[in-house]
């Protein structure tokens, strides 16, 4: 018990000693709670999701998996291109916008439109999600929302959130 306390306050100064705007970004993470995350060791990439609901940036989602492996393997995991992983990782790196109900002028509501953000930089959601790789059952899942993606570092920004993110990963389990 003292040592998940130590663990969790060792934590806790590391993300308040952080000057990144990232690290103040909002997690959310789930996880089974019957799965034993310390026997896994190696892991390989889903394939791609198909979700036709949300506008897909292939350069930026080529970023956001390599900020992924790189920072899971920094954790000691090995990714595998063939065999069988311990776990499949997916991810969806959704921007904000997509599709939203526009008023009409005369204040009836009008089918939903895609809606568009302009700018320098765009605002994402990554989810990222642990699955079983046979059952493909989800076993852990996490979120951090509100990442403002510069044109200039996105790789950067996207690695920062990766880390963020994955400081949940593996959960503290009994």
């Amino acid at each position: 018990m003292k040592t998940r306390i130590m663990v969790t306050l060792a934590a806790v100064l590391v993300l308040a000693g952080c000057t990144s705007t990232t690290s103040n970004l909002p997690v959310r993470t789930d996880y089974s709670k019957t799965t034993s995350f310390s026997d896994w060791k190696n892991f390989r990439f889903a394939s791609d999701s198909e979700r036709s609901d949300y506008q897909r940036y292939p350069r930026f989602e080529r970023m956001a998996q390599q900020a992924l492996e790189t920072e899971l393997t920094a954790r000691g995991y090995t990714r595998l291109e063939e065999g069988s992983p311990d776990f499949r990782v997916s991810f969806d790196l959704i921007f904000r916008g997509g599709k939203k109900a526009q008023a009409a002028p005369d204040g009836k509501t009008a089918e939903p439109m895609a809606t568009a953000y302009g700018g320098s930089s765009q605002r994402g959601t990554l989810v990222v999600k642990m699955h079983d790789p046979i059952t493909a059952e989800i076993l852990w899942t996490g979120q951090i929302a509100e990442i403002k993606l510069n044109v200039i570092e996105p790789q950067r920004e996207l690695n920062k959130a990766a880390r963020r993110l994955l400081i949940e990963f593996p959960p503290l389990t009994r």
